[in-house]
């Protein structure tokens, strides 16, 4: 329960911002209850940071594993986002964009936790495009690796700079370029 009243807290306030007081007033309980589960705020915010990117993950699968070829997959992820921005399952967005931008510089403790929930997103790209050209549904010439990092960055990129507009007009071109790529490297 605190980890999940605390989620919110930190998405939206981001680290520095959110306090204890905010979590105690969320979850109805005492700062001692919070520090009887947690030895300080770096944990209940680790602790939220994974939680979040566990619902993200939930939600990708749910998409990715509705279909059934490797650019049907990479879209429905690009589809995912696109909905994630409109309607965020978490408030504040994308619990890993969020962090990434505190953490690079100031909380090294939740920057390796960044790090790598980024390298398996990654990584489940690649998968993606690897079993897609096993398959034959992807270009055999296709670098996963390469593809895999473009699609990350520019979806991220997309939702950030469409967040910071207020509105998705940004996503919406990005998303067409994308699409296009995957039919681009698809059989």
């Amino acid at each position: 329960m605190i980890i999940d009243k605390s989620l919110p807290i930190f998405n939206t306030k981001g680290y520095n911002a959110a306090s204890i007081s905010d979590i105690t007033n969320a979850t109805g309980i005492t700062k001692g209850a919070i520090y009887g589960n947690f030895k300080n705020k770096d944990e209940v915010a680790t602790a939220a940071f994974e939680r979040g990117v566990e619902i993200v993950a939930s939600e990708i699968g749910k998409r990715v594993r509705s279909v059934n070829t490797a650019p049907k997959k990479l879209n429905a992820i690009v589809n995912f986002y696109e909905e994630y921005l409109k309607e965020p399952p978490i408030p504040g967005g994308c619990p890993v964009l969020n962090s990434s931008i505190e953490a690079d510089d100031s909380l090294p403790f939740l920057r390796s936790k960044v790090i790598r929930s980024i390298a398996l997103l990654k990584d489940s790209l690649m998968k993606i495009v690897n079993r897609g050209i096993i398959e034959g549904q992807v270009k055999k010439d296709v670098d996963a690796e390469e593809f895999a990092n473009f699609l990350y960055a520019i979806v991220e990129g997309a939702i950030s700079v469409s967040r910071i507009e207020g509105d998705g007009r940004s996503f919406e071109f990005v998303k067409r370029f994308i699409k296009k790529q995957i039919q681009e490297i698809s059989l």
